[in-house]
């Protein structure tokens, strides 16, 4: 058992556990918790009696919504940046170290998984799905990057890094087919908490193959980021934030590649993502993706850290958050207003 507040950590037969249990928070990671995920993790990697590793969520409507942002912006707000900035230095440790595990880690995806969670998730051998998993990185709204990880994760997808780098803009809300379609989620199942039970006494390629449920099964198989790859490829490729800003204001609603009808809902869609996002994030989102295409994670991580760090001194995180998250009026001031008005140096000089 775990001495960590909000997380359990035992032993099941050939199998280490880690819930997370902070459901009202939907298992928003605290640095307590981080600090006991690491020590689990830590002390199974040596143990041959461990053959596998489990990450779940006693919530069911989430798997793990993120890192705890709102006790970071307290201390920034008083000025004091040196708590957030080890909260973060040890969460992207975390991240480095569940990649480079010597073990299969099998992360169970049921609910919501946004932010952090990816970082404790997209990293592992084994991303499991269900019917109602939800995932987005939805940092550009609270004034941040994507991070844990992630800017190289998502340029290292099974698909065009252009698709990673729109879902890191637009915090595209991920249904299980588009986790399939990316390679954000690589095992469809029916029932998460059934697969656990299973997992600590049979084999991990037998309890996986009886679990499996085809795509076909889901309410909507088909990935709306499939349907539209031709047209987030053309858009987000290349060029700066403000070059794929202006392709996106000049694209024409109808398409000879889908139905127009559906081409101009997505649209909407994606234009809607962008009015609540802080123009600097998405400026240095661009920088920070482009970057991390070409390096490793660890290099990624301390990139992402550098940048994130930059953005919570600039304000406009803590007026993010305050507008997502503290007093959810989604009605955030940010300063510049204007992605013409955010030089991309002020971020690409900061990377590695």
């Amino acid at each position: 058992m775990s001495d960590h507040k909000n997380i359990v950590a035992r032993v099941e037969g050939h199998a280490g556990v880690i819930e997370l249990d902070r459901p009202k928070a939907l298992n928003s990671l605290t640095p307590d918790m981080i600090a006991g995920i690491t020590q689990a993790v830590s002390k199974w990697e040596s143990d041959d009696s461990i053959e596998v590793v489990i990450i779940r969520s006693t919530a069911k409507r989430a798997f793990c919504a993120g890192g705890d942002v709102r006790g970071v912006r307290e201390t920034d707000m008083e000025g004091n940046y040196q708590p957030g900035d080890d909260f973060f230095r040890d969460e992207y440790a975390l991240n480095l170290q569940l990649a480079e595990y010597n073990k299969p880690i099998v992360a169970l995806m049921e609910g919501v998984c946004m932010g952090g969670g990816f970082g404790i998730s997209a990293h592992g051998s084994h991303r499991v799905i269900t019917p109602r998993t939800l995932g987005a990185m939805p940092e550009a709204a609270i004034g941040f990057v994507p991070d844990v990880g992630m800017s190289h994760a998502l340029t290292h997808l099974d698909v065009d890094p252009a698709i990673g780098l729109f879902i890191g803009c637009t915090g595209w809300r991920l249904s299980p087919a588009d986790m399939l379609f990316t390679g954000l989620g690589n095992v469809l199942v029916d029932d998460a908490n059934a697969l656990a039970e299973q997992l600590p006494t049979q084999s991990l390629r037998e309890a996986l193959q009886a679990a499996r449920i085809d795509q076909s099964e889901l309410d909507e198989p088909q990935s709306v980021l499939e349907k539209h790859q031709k047209w987030i490829v053309d858009t987000f490729a290349d060029g700066s934030w403000v070059d794929i800003e202006r392709r996106i204001a000049e694209s024409d609603e109808a398409s000879g590649d889908v139905n127009a009808e559906d081409h101009a809902k997505f649209l909407r869609a994606v234009r809607e993502s962008l009015e609540t996002a802080n123009p600097s994030s998405l400026v240095a989102i661009v920088e920070v993706f482009r970057r991390s295409a070409q390096t490793d994670l660890a290099t990624a991580l301390k990139n992402e850290l550098a940048v994130g760090g930059h953005l919570r001194r600039e304000g406009n995180f803590a007026e993010g958050v305050r507008a997502v998250l503290v007093d959810k009026d989604r009605t955030a001031r940010f300063d510049p207003a204007r992605a013409e008005d955010v030089d991309p140096k002020t971020y690409s000089e900061l990377l590695s």
